[in-house]
């Protein structure tokens, strides 16, 4: 059994929870929009956010970085500096998580009679973008926060970026096309899922969900 025997309790209660299937990581999220990381074999966070609101350690991290890499400060608000409003869902992304995403695609597939013959896919090799990487994301209400826990850098995706529409959930597409891959998927206010492309960090495809009553 798991023991998380150092495990620091929250202020609040915790809202969101995911383990990482192959490393020793565990994300939550509390009411307070607060993010933290574990690693529980080490008994140690890796880190921690205030992803509801600004978090003055990453705009001050942010800037940093744009006067290292020698660019000046932009005129408008950095997408650090806007609040990010409730935290709806938290997830690790990487190659190990695609496998596992993949390998249970597949199981439940293999499982339907009527479509054990199309199980044919066979796992794609890494986008440049994420080998060697390990993703979080954080779908905020406002804004998406994608932080690589190699680096601990982070991109911000503002709502601004995907119409204007506030982020509620989101999902990883396995299979696209390698121009735009990875994917991610995020569900709209407006009933609309928005394909953001990880390359490009613009929406690349739109897919409007038609329900109808029979």
């Amino acid at each position: 059994m798991l023991r998380l025997r150092a495990f620091r309790p929250s202020n609040d209660k915790i809202v969101k929870i995911q383990l990482h299937p192959t490393y020793p990581w565990l994300v939550t999220a509390d009411a307070s929009d607060r993010v933290t990381v574990w690693n529980w074999e080490h008994r140690q966070v890796i880190y921690e956010l205030k992803a509801g609101g600004v978090d003055e350690r990453r705009l001050v991290g942010a800037k940093l970085e744009k006067l290292a890499e020698g660019e000046s400060e932009s005129k408008g608000k950095p997408t650090e500096a806007m609040r990010g409003g409730s935290v709806n869902q938290v997830n690790f992304y990487d190659e190990d998580v695609r496998f596992w995403q993949l390998w249970r695609n597949r199981s439940a597939a293999a499982e339907a009679p009527s479509a054990v013959s199309n199980v044919t896919s066979a796992f794609a090799p890494p986008a440049p973008s994420t080998k060697g990487r390990h993703f979080l994301v954080i779908c905020c209400e406002n804004k998406a926060i994608f932080l690589d826990l190699v680096t601990m850098r982070g991109r911000d995706v503002p709502k601004q970026e995907l119409d204007n529409k506030s982020l509620l959930c989101m999902e990883y597409l396995s299979r696209s096309i390698a121009s735009d891959s990875p994917l991610v998927a995020f569900g709209g206010s407006d009933g609309v899922i928005r394909v953001l492309s990880m390359i490009s960090w613009k929406v690349c495809h739109l897919i409007k969900v038609t329900v109808v009553f029979v």
